[in-house]
């Protein structure tokens, strides 16, 4: 095989595995934020979940604060009653109550919780946990505006990186090949 080829093939294979680190370091980034996501959801469904349980009402069990959540980054928590109609909730779209997908709540009865990505009409993301407890369902949600901001900018840096790596390495093995062939030519006296 000649000298140039093998030099290719080493790129490719560098390559290769440059492109696999930067795609597994994406991968485990990403996901480590979108499940970090699922915290403060999962805290509010849990806390409202205890004031179910020690006798609280549902109106009495969540937040008094409404939050907008079609324009905060805050928390909220919905309540729904065992025929899956909203009774409670701290969290309002604009000025109307949020319309959370029954067929979560399906899953709930089946599984007891249920961790998913809601998007609403209006294109808002939000991580919610969805549990029961009692006759309750309860659901906790928060906006994923902030970490899908942040996902993006990881994606980028990613994408930075790697290109950095790809002309980095067309750079050094230019200069590797163009120095391992002029010490392989014979010289002319």
């Amino acid at each position: 095989m000649k000298l140039g080829k093998k030099f290719i093939l080493m790129w490719v294979i560098a390559m290769f595995f440059i492109t696999l680190t930067c795609s597994v370091a994406y991968l485990v980034t990403q996901q480590s934020l979108r499940l970090g996501a699922n915290a403060v959801p999962a805290q509010l469904a849990m806390d409202t979940a205890i004031k179910l349980q020690e006798g609280q009402s549902p109106e009495a069990s969540v937040p008094k604060n409404k939050v907008d959540a079609s324009q905060s980054g805050d928390g909220f928590v919905m309540i729904f009653d065992k025929n899956k109609n909203l009774v409670a909730t701290s969290g309002l779209m604009k000025t109307q109550e949020p319309k959370y997908p029954k067929g979560v709540l399906d899953n709930v009865s089946k599984k007891d919780e249920d961790r998913v990505t809601w998007q609403t009409q209006d294109e808002l993301r939000f991580a919610t946990v969805a549990i029961k407890s009692n006759q309750y369902y309860i659901v906790g949600a928060s906006s994923l505006l902030e970490t899908e901001n942040l996902i993006s900018h990881i994606s980028k840096l990613v994408m930075y990186i790697w290109l950095a790596c790809l002309v980095g390495s067309v750079i050094a093995m230019l200069v590797i090949f163009t120095f391992i062939k002029k010490s392989l030519t014979p010289k002319l006296s």
